[in-house]
């Protein structure tokens, strides 16, 4: 027994003597947490019915929005299983919820089982419980943590250290073994408090600062502590004839330096809350010193150490308060929305983006289809009016207008749009005869004589009678009329013949460019409006997954604030 075990100048010991926890009983927050969780996933499950008979199902869109289903579906079975394998870090929790659990962290060889082995030399004997997680269950153990400079922890291992601290050794993060890496997370939320350790060789590695900042995150209090801060240094010996190390402790300058560079480095990674800077400790400096020097405590860092696990102590009293339902809010953030956020999220983004997208492609296509179906079907108009101008029959007109104009559209958009829709609605037209003007006679004017007999003077003046009013009419007309005159008067002496000449319009064909123009005019007036509808109805067929994308958005944030609240509670 040392002389740190019995002084009670040590404040991490005396803080340990007066621990108290703060409440009798520890919630169990899972309730809460399932039923949080429940509601995301309903409103997922309610979200993702956008299938519809009218997308194409080769359609990027349609395929992204499956994509998204799907992963949803994997990540909200991965929570179930991840809620599974956190019951044994729950039921460690409920386990020791009378003690402070400090959880010694960091990645492979930072030093963790050397540091907790000396922790629980400041112990007696008979105060010393050590014991290993077997399927969830305690199991204990005689002996000490092995160390080494390979990888000595495959589980999760652990002290009981007098009635009041458990510390638990983890294996490494970034482990060989990948499984030993997720165990080690999984049980940090079980911990009233972190020891974040990194050796001082190469502290505060970029994988390392990740973690720590993922650790601070959860809002639980946490001590970064550079272990192995000294050096060996070489000095030939004359009475051994031979070269004799010896370890130092780094001088205070080093070690200031180095927990100011690994302070600043995690504030660079982003805003993170309550981060302290950390401490240089040099256990195997201590051990090899403390018999010849009474200052080995303090210069290896250990005095420095103790007070901060005495601060840790307190602040792990008050944080097991609200630790149920900080640990709630841990799963919440790190194994529900962060996932979501990360992986789910971008890809709704990407879906709402592309639909915006496709609608102005819609728009535009909409638009230049809608000119070409117009010019190829008053091309056509003509032809019809041709087929139909010696019936006069507009009903015959109208249906064959009517005819042209659905087949025109359908046809087109059924082949322009068949990588959006499987099939387009029929288009109806319904032009009738009074849209499409009158069929106009060509007409030619006629004029017609006619004359009445009057008593003469003689046969001579009535021939010359004749002769004058065919000279008015001139040409072989006015001869025609005068000879016929003459004679007349020639034979019918005594009377005289009075000439009435009328017009009147004599029909020769059917004019067509009335009702060409007019049904044009109406063909102008209406396609455009069909084809819209068209359009309407592909638009339409996208509105699920709108609304599929929208709905994954705002149960995420329901979700998001409901964790903000537990937070802000927990605060």
């Amino acid at each position: 027994m040392d002389d740190v075990k019995t002084t009670q100048d040590n404040p991490f010991l005396v803080a340990l003597s007066e621990f108290k926890v703060g409440i009798n009983d520890v919630s169990n927050k899972e309730d809460q947490l399932n039923n949080i969780k429940s509601q995301l996933v309903g409103k997922l499950k309610q979200a993702e019915k956008f299938n519809d008979e009218t997308i194409n199902d080769e359609h990027a869109l349609y395929q992204l929005a499956n994509e998204i289903k799907l992963s949803v579906n994997t990540k909200v079975k991965q929570w179930d299983k991840k809620l599974s394998d956190a019951s044994p870090m729950r039921a460690l929790s409920e386990q020791f919820s009378d003690r402070v659990i400090l959880l010694v962290f960091g990645k492979v060889n930072a030093g963790k089982s050397s540091f907790s082995n000396y922790i629980a030399d400041l112990f007696n004997p008979s105060e010393v419980k050590r014991f290993f997680f077997d399927k969830g269950e305690v199991k204990y153990f005689e002996g000490q943590f092995a160390e080494g400079v390979t990888e000595t922890t495959a589980q999760i291992q652990g002290v009981e250290l007098g009635s009041n601290l458990v510390l638990l050794d983890s294996p490494g993060l970034h482990s060989i073994v990948n499984e030993n890496g997720d165990l080690t997370r999984r049980y940090t939320d079980s911990a009233d408090a972190v020891l974040w350790l990194t050796s001082s060789s190469s502290p505060g590695q970029v994988q390392e600062l990740e973690d720590l900042k993922l650790e601070l995150e959860k809002k639980k209090p946490l001590q970064p502590v550079l272990t192995k801060s000294d050096k060996m240094e070489e000095d030939w010996c004359d009475e051994a004839d031979d070269l004799v190390q010896t370890l130092f402790n780094k001088t205070a300058e080093v070690r200031k330096a180095q927990e100011d560079d690994v302070f600043s480095r995690v504030k660079d990674l982003g805003e993170v809350e309550k981060l302290k800077t950390a401490v240089s400790v040099s256990v195997h400096a201590y051990k090899k010193q403390h018999e010849q020097n009474p200052n080995a405590l303090e210069e290896s860092g250990l005095t420095e150490l103790f007070k901060r696990l005495a601060n840790i102590v307190d602040e792990a009293n008050v944080y097991k308060v609200s630790k149920a339902q900080q640990q709630m809010v841990n799963f919440l953030n790190g194994e529900v929305l962060k996932p979501m956020d990360q992986d789910i999220l971008p890809k709704v983004l990407e879906l709402q983006t592309s639909l915006q997208e496709m609608t102005e492609n819609l728009r535009f296509k909409q638009n230049n289809l809608s000119s070409q179906i117009l010019d190829n079907v008053l091309c056509e108009v003509p032809l019809i009016v041709d087929k139909h101008m010696g019936s006069r029959d507009k009903k015959a007109l109208g249906h064959d207008v009517n005819k042209l104009i659905e087949k025109e559209i359908s046809e087109t958009l059924r082949h322009e749009l068949r990588d959006v829709v499987k099939d387009i609605k029929k288009v109806s037209s319904d032009l009738s005869g009074a849209n499409l003007g009158d069929f106009n006679d060509i007409t030619i004017d006629i004029e017609k004589v006619s004359g009445k007999a009057k008593q003469s003077a003689s046969s001579s003046a009535g021939a010359a009678a004749g002769m004058a009013i065919g000279g008015l009419f001139g040409g072989p007309i006015g001869a025609m009329i005068g000879g016929a005159i003459g004679g007349y008067g020639g034979n019918k002496a005594g009377e005289m013949i009075f000439v009435e000449i009328t017009t009147e319009k004599l029909s020769v064909g059917v004019s067509p460019d009335n009702v060409i123009q007019t049904t044009s005019e109406a063909i102008r007036t209406n396609l455009p409006a069909q084809v819209k509808t068209v359009f309407e109805e592909v638009n339409r067929s996208f509105e699920p997954l709108q609304l599929y994308a929208e709905n994954i958005v705002v149960a995420i944030n329901e979700c998001q604030q409901q964790t903000r609240n537990l937070r802000v509670h927990n605060a």
